[in-house]
């Protein structure tokens, strides 16, 4: 139960912290908001990128058990009893592909969050933002990487029942 707790809580985490939003040039509002108040922002990213590298670590597992204990053996299985099923098979490759692509976008947005953590926003206020754009982009981008693997374990889990349904 504790398990279901936590892997809640680091999807709920990655699906709200960092919400990009559609932006243009920094006015001068901005600029001034982001100087003053540049030591409590970039407390606030180190706390983000401990919690994400936590729910990366988490998430990864997840994923890397579901493929290297389910899917794939269940495959390896199917193959020594002569069961063909194209739509499991896609499957794994489709998973293996969205894994592999989850962890090069993690990669790149914990390089962008440290790029970001490491700029002088009290100075640049401007060249802050802008990369605090790029590091919301890669946020969204890591979104839809997790919802993707979910749907992809949904996938396999109901072609497991229409198989067995089959068999």
């Amino acid at each position: 139960m504790r398990k279901k707790w936590l892997t809640l809580y680091y999807i709920t985490l990655m699906s709200f912290c960092l919400v990009p939003m559609e932006v243009s040039a920094v006015s001068e509002v901005q600029k001034s908001a982001i100087s003053s108040n540049c030591s409590s922002i970039k407390e606030s990213l180190k706390l983000t990128q401990r919690t994400d590298a936590g729910a990366r670590v988490y998430l990864g597992g997840k994923f890397e058990t579901i493929l290297s204990k389910y899917i794939t053996p269940l495959n390896i299985k199917l193959v020594e009893k002569n069961i063909s099923d194209p739509e499991l098979i896609e499957n794994q490759s489709n998973f293996a592909e969205a894994k592999a692509k989850f962890s090069s976008d993690f990669i790149k947005y914990q390089q962008d969050l440290e790029d970001l953590i490491a700029t002088n926003c009290e100075n640049e206020p401007e060249e802050f933002y802008e990369k605090l754009v790029l590091v919301r982009a890669g946020r969204k981008l890591m979104m839809k990487d997790v919802i993707g693997l979910k749907n992809l374990t949904a996938r396999q889990v109901n072609l497991v029942k229409k198989l067995r349904s089959r068999i």
